[in-house]
């Protein structure tokens, strides 16, 4: 089924051709086209990506561009399709958090900006190091969700940097920011099911992984009352076509009310502002 307020896909990417060639072509991150099959979509233009989201029927979809540089021409090109995008920032130099901060702090007056996210596996911190302190802070106090990568990255890099295990430090720390795990933490799903039930402000998303693949006992805790809303639908395309993730999504075994909790429901209340 499809949710009556319409799907969320809460990681899209806006890249041409050369710039997936380029990131692919990293040293280690050869092995992100093996992990998805080298079967990239298209998001080379702003047109081109809201028209498959409408094609395959997602209301909004949460472009993602790098904290240091380019936000701003991100959130520009939200402002033209009202409503169908949101903008989140990559903390893509963890070294600079003074500067960090500040340009979270500026961002976030924009309506359409909605996250920061956090990815280890590209500068090799662990999620709970210090350096990521002062943007863990800041979000907190903005009431502004943080997305961290967490479990072993497709890339061939170190996979300790995103041990979901050091979630605890962040939530301990900073009790009042919404975490959410980006790219399912396989294969540590039931660590993330009980860290799910003792902190209310951690929840999961299906971003760069296909739902056909996921932990049955996942599947079965996103159908109680205490896991309904706790995973959220996201598809890292084009690394992950939308198209293909959503089939997938919408094909899982869950209730109405879970599912329309998954597809849209819970990113809405997280990351769309009021007003």
């Amino acid at each position: 089924m499809t949710p009556a307020s319409g799907v969320v896909d809460i990681w899209v990417n806006l890249l041409p051709p050369e710039a997936i060639k380029a990131f692919v072509g990293q040293p280690g991150f050869e092995g992100i086209g093996d992990f998805f099959g080298g079967d990239f979509g298209d998001a080379s233009g702003l047109d081109v990506l809201v028209g498959v989201m409408d094609k395959v029927g997602v209301d909004i979809g949460v472009m993602t561009a790098g904290l240091s540089a380019g936000t701003e021409d991100f959130l520009v090109l939200a402002d033209k399709q009202p409503g169908r995008l949101l903008v989140a920032a990559m903390v893509d130099s963890p070294t600079t958090p003074r500067a960090n901060v500040e340009r979270v702090r500026a961002l976030a007056q924009h309506e359409r900006f909605c996250m920061v996210r956090v990815s280890p596996l590209v500068a090799q911190y662990p999620l709970n190091d210090k350096l990521y302190y002062p943007v863990y802070a800041a979000c907190e106090e903005l009431m502004i969700p943080v997305a961290i990568n967490v479990g072993i990255p497709g890339p061939r890099v170190r996979s300790a940097c995103q041990d979901p295990v050091l979630l605890e430090d962040v939530l301990i720390d900073f009790p009042e920011l919404v975490v959410i795990g980006a790219h399912m933490g396989h294969p540590y799903e039931a660590l993330l099911i009980q860290y799910m039930l003792k902190w209310p402000n951690l929840y999961l998303s299906t971003t760069a992984y296909l739902a056909k693949y996921m932990d049955p006992a996942l599947v079965k805790f996103m159908n109680t009352s205490r896991g309904l809303g706790r995973v959220l639908f996201g598809s890292d395309h084009p690394f992950l076509p939308l198209p293909r993730a959503l089939d997938e999504a919408r094909a899982l075994p869950l209730s109405d009310q879970a599912m329309e909790a998954f597809l849209g429901g819970t990113a809405r209340k997280l990351l769309v502002k009021e007003g």
